[in-house]
């Protein structure tokens, strides 16, 4: 009987402990934004989930929503919406986000790729 309550002790604590370390996930809040030449995208974070916005000269998609994750300094999206994009050049972008990239966040900016965002 002792056996069994400490094999259950025992199971509670990893179970606990797993719980814990995926609560604290690391999160990004707020806007961000690079624009060029008049092209750029918007990140709108907020907990695991992100909304992009892609410009491109005078002309705005529609936001698209997914998820992310950061782990070992890296962020990979997942747009469960990709499919239904009609523009070929954001569903190329959309796709391209979806391999895992380097990430940096600073002071008031993060970079996704190499590219460096602006918090607005």
């Amino acid at each position: 009987m002792k056996k069994t309550i400490r094999i259950v002790a025992v199971a509670m604590a990893v179970l606990m402990m797993a719980l814990m370390f995926a609560a604290c996930a690391k999160t990004l809040s707020g806007t961000y934004s690079a624009e060029t030449l008049g092209t750029g995208k918007t990140f709108v974070f907020s907990g695991n989930k992100v909304t992009v916005t892609y410009k491109i000269i005078g002309f705005s998609s529609d936001p698209i929503e997914g998820t992310y994750e950061i782990k070992d300094d890296k962020i990979t999206f997942d747009f469960v919406d990709e499919e239904g994009v009609e523009n070929a050049d954001l569903k190329s972008f959309l796709s391209g986000l979806q391999a895992s990239q380097d990430f940096e966040e600073g002071d008031g900016y993060i970079k996704i790729g190499g590219v460096k965002y602006e918090k607005k």
